[in-house]
Formats: C-alpha cells, structure tokens, sequence
C-alpha cells in the first residue's frame, strides 16, 4: 500500500479472534493437565495417545491423527518417543505403507500409573470450565469445522 493511500480496515476486530482464543485454551488447559501428570512421568499428550490406544485398540496411525485431532507428523513424532520408552509397538498394516500402532503392557502400566493424576487435573478443569464451558468444549471438540 502506498503511504497516501488511506487503510479503513478495523484491525481491533482481530482482538476478538477465534483461533487466538481456542489457542490461549488449548495451551491452558495443557500446562493444567501437565503440572498435574508431572508426578507421574508421563506428560498429558502421552497419556492421552496411550489411554485412546487402551480404550480403543490398535488403529492405523491416519485414524489416530484424526480421532486426536492431530496432524500426522506432530503424532508420528510423538509416537517415536512411546516407541522408544517402549509403550508402543507398531507393525505394517494391510497397506505395507501404512503402519498400525498398539499399546504395549508396559504402555498399559503407564495409563493405570498416570490415570488418578489425570483424574485430578481432569476434575479441576471441570471446575474451572464448569457445567457450560465442558458442554461447549465437547461440542466444538465434536464438529467439524472444516
């Protein structure tokens, strides 16, 4: 733009943005979780990925991203650690590229280990969210959006 050009954008309506907002959350509700799992020598994202695979069994690591809701990459690389503390196994699924990834018993250990500080951060986050904000958290968490 040039200098004497005149911008009538309001820009103070980017105050108010969504993603920002979801972003300050979603990191809120991370350090939470994470101070309250410290005792267990487990971080959130961990036992999250962990507790999925018990509940839900063993999954291609495509139908894990989308189920967490997170990107391929960002799980493959949390998925190496597990690997490596060896609360994973991973194996080729029916497309030889594509891999499939199961919990371990050591894996199982870890989730009954870290499940009552879960518990605890899991029941101050209710607190703080309250009735509503866990209703909308559990809606926006279940559409899609794009």
């Amino acid at each position: 733009m040039k200098p004497s050009e005149s911008d009538t954008t309001d820009y103070m309506a980017a105050a108010g943005c969504f993603c920002l907002a979801a972003r300050q959350a979603a990191r809120k509700i991370t350090r939470l979780y994470d101070s309250h799992m410290q005792g267990s020598g487990i971080r959130a994202t961990q036992f999250t990925i962990l507790s999925q695979l018990m509940l839900r069994g063993e999954m291609p690591v495509g139908k894990l991203a989308g189920f967490l809701g997170m990107q391929r990459t960002t799980l493959t690389r949390n998925l190496a650690l597990l690997e490596t503390q060896k609360w994973i196994s991973t194996k080729p699924g029916e497309d030889p590229r594509a891999r499939v990834i199961a919990i371990t018993a050591q894996g199982r250990g870890v989730v009954r280990r870290g499940f009552s500080y879960w518990a605890k951060a899991q029941a101050e986050a209710g607190k703080l969210l309250g009735a509503d904000g866990e209703a909308a958290l559990k809606l926006l968490g279940s559409r899609s959006l794009g």
